[in-house]
């Protein structure tokens, strides 16, 4: 009987599991995950293009929007391949990105300190906000490398923090 608990128990903490290794995997070799990250980017997209394609093959006697969607199937595809060729560099872009609405952002909740009526307290939010947003944006875009490496150890700390608590939680369940 006991057995069986613990079947159960490993089943259905298998997620907090494999959630913990990949925390620890970001953690000590951010490099990698960044490039495994990429190319699971990039097959996504692969399919996405191949999927298109396929529908645009499929639909392309009954409809006029198959040529669309066929240019959008192919350009899916070659996208796709830059990036496996590449996929750090697809990470490196994807924070250039988070860095300008970063600084997006930062520049909203400075337009909305300036310009509304709040009271004083959400104001000197709206102002704190805008230029730590706006800084960190502006530290992304200088060093995205860098930046890619810091957020793939913080997604692995909240990782690990995820799997820790999944884990604990599920145990704690079944002795209750």
């Amino acid at each position: 009987m006991s057995i069986n608990r613990f079947g159960q128990w490993g089943l259905s903490s298998l997620n907090g599991i494999l959630v913990l290794i990949f925390g620890c995997i970001a953690i000590f070799f951010p490099s990698l995950t960044i490039k495994a990250l990429g190319i699971y980017f990039a097959i996504a997209i692969l399919i996405g293009g191949t999927v298109l394609i396929a529908n645009a093959i499929r639909i392309s006697k009954f409809s006029q929007s198959w040529k669309l969607m066929m240019f959008e199937g192919v350009i899916g595809i070659l996208l796709g391949v830059v990036i496996l060729s590449r996929p750090d560099l697809a990470a490196t872009f994807l924070m250039i990105i988070i860095g300008l609405w970063a600084i997006f952002i930062g520049a909203v909740f400075l337009y909305s300190y300036y310009k509304s009526t709040l009271h004083i307290s959400l104001k000197s939010f709206h102002l704190i906000t805008g230029i730590i947003s706006a800084i960190l944006g502006l530290l992304i875009i200088i060093n995205p490398f860098d930046s890619t490496r810091i957020a793939i150890v913080l997604i692995g700390i909240y990782a690990i923090a995820y799997g820790v608590f999944s884990i604990l939680s599920n145990s704690k369940s079944r002795i209750e």
